[in-house]
């Protein structure tokens, strides 16, 4: 049988679109990674190897109406491709292979209600194929299914070692999903010690212990994994993001420019080497890390944020070149408090008192916990004599101050986090 793979396309374009949460933390996406495909949340691939001993040998279904669903998709018509699925599951004998390529297919265009459907056909003709119930709890995962998902991954038939490593780790994944942790991390460590040279298992584990703030086993999941991913973007990425949440902000500058000398355009690197390089006091070098990603013809949308408030701590009077930055952040990054916590600081350098006291506005509209806007509003409050307001903005101020601690930190975490997430699965 032609093997048909799931191969997640997503795992090469990072999804911006989600990449919307704010932070002085200068976040992490890649800038469509090989440009060749969406993005979901890290998701395996799907797979459909050879078909089990003994399955029954079906005839295909009509080459027209296969072949119809397969162009339509090519021709970017899903909703033609869509039509066609209740006559394709109508036939009366489909074979394996059909039913996986096309669901595959179905699956790689993000048309995952009719990829489930297709699967669903396949592990009831062939409930002893594993790559069928595979498939299905895959698919059932980016619909978020995951109660579904996980019944369909625990009955998949008994298979081969490397099968049940890969069901150890879907249902890891599917775990975690359900909100349970200890057991999704269990089985995402157990497939990952069993496969390590598989990347989307070595950033699943990683990202997860990052989540629960173990950095020191993230940064060991990274550096095993990146000794059989030696130019892997996202193993290094992920090894520079343990390391600065880690407090090895060196070490995070020298894997970050250790990237940016495999993969130069790779705008996540960049940011997060800005970001390091401004902690670390390398305010002007920070600058330039920026600028130097401004001039892609596309530039990730964070560098604009990141630009300008590298100028801002340089004390730079170029507010025209600030607050364009800061514009096109916002316009693409709509949820950016700390883009217009920015914005009120260049305004108000400027002297435009009202534009400032807007800015801070908008910036604890959209996080009301940013401290640090509740504390410059009240000052501005009380210059503009709305005391009233201005005491309101210093309490909530002091309810936050306890928990300042680094919010700019928290901010990348929690970017970094999703970015990398949203790098493999549907």
């Amino acid at each position: 049988m032609k093997t048909a793979v799931w191969v997640n396309r997503r795992h090469r374009r990072w999804l911006r679109a989600l990449l919307i949460v704010p932070l002085l933390s200068f976040i992490m996406a890649p800038e469509e990674w090989a440009r060749n495909g969406p993005l979901l949340p890290l998701l395996p691939r799907l797979v459909a190897g050879a078909q089990t001993e003994g399955a029954p040998i079906a005839r295909i279904p009509s080459p027209t109406l296969e072949g119809q669903i397969e162009d339509a998709l090519a021709k970017g018509n899903p909703d033609t491709a869509r039509t066609l699925v209740p006559m394709f599951l109508a036939e009366p004998k489909v074979s394996a292979d059909a039913l996986l390529r096309i669901g595959v297919d179905f699956a790689q265009h993000d048309l995952f209600p009719e990829a489930a459907d297709v699967f669903g056909r396949c592990v009831t003709d062939y409930p002893g194929l594993f790559e069928g119930s595979y498939n299905l709890a895959l698919a059932d995962l980016a619909l978020r299914k995951y109660p579904a998902a996980l019944a369909t991954i625990q009955k998949a038939p008994r298979a081969s070692r490397p099968q049940e490593v890969a069901r150890t780790y879907l249902r890891g994944k599917i775990e975690l999903a359900l909100g349970q942790n200890a057991e999704g991390e269990q089985d995402l460590a157990a497939a990952f010690a069993a496969a390590p040279q598989e990347e989307n298992y070595a950033l699943d584990l990683g990202l997860d212990y990052i989540r629960a703030r173990k950095y020191q086993p993230a940064e060991e999941v990274f550096e095993k994994a990146g000794s059989f991913q030696k130019d892997s973007p996202f193993i290094l990425l992920g090894l520079s993001l343990a390391r600065l949440l880690g407090g090895q902000n060196a070490q995070a500058i020298a894997t970050c420019h250790a990237v940016l000398a495999l993969h130069p355009d790779f705008s996540p690197a960049r940011v997060l080497l800005a970001f390091a390089l401004t902690m670390q006091g390398n305010v002007d070098e920070a600058v330039q890390v920026a600028s130097q990603g401004l001039s892609d013809p596309d530039p990730f949308p964070y560098l604009y944020y990141i630009h300008a408030a590298a100028l801002l701590k340089q004390q730079s009077k170029d507010y025209q070149v600030i607050l364009r930055d800061l514009a096109l952040a916002e316009r693409s990054i709509p949820t950016c408090s700390l883009c217009y916590l920015a914005q009120s600081k260049a305004h108000q350098r400027m002297g435009d008192r009202a534009a400032a006291t807007a800015d801070l506005e908008n910036a604890v509209r959209l996080d009301s916990a940013l401290a640090e806007a509740w504390y410059r509003l009240a000052s501005l409050y009380d210059q503009e004599g709305r005391n009233a307001e201005a005491q309101q903005a210093r309490r909530r101020f002091e309810q936050l101050k306890e928990n300042k601690a680094d919010r700019d930190m928290e901010m990348l975490r929690d970017v970094f986090l999703k970015t990398l997430d949203d790098e493999g699965a549907p």
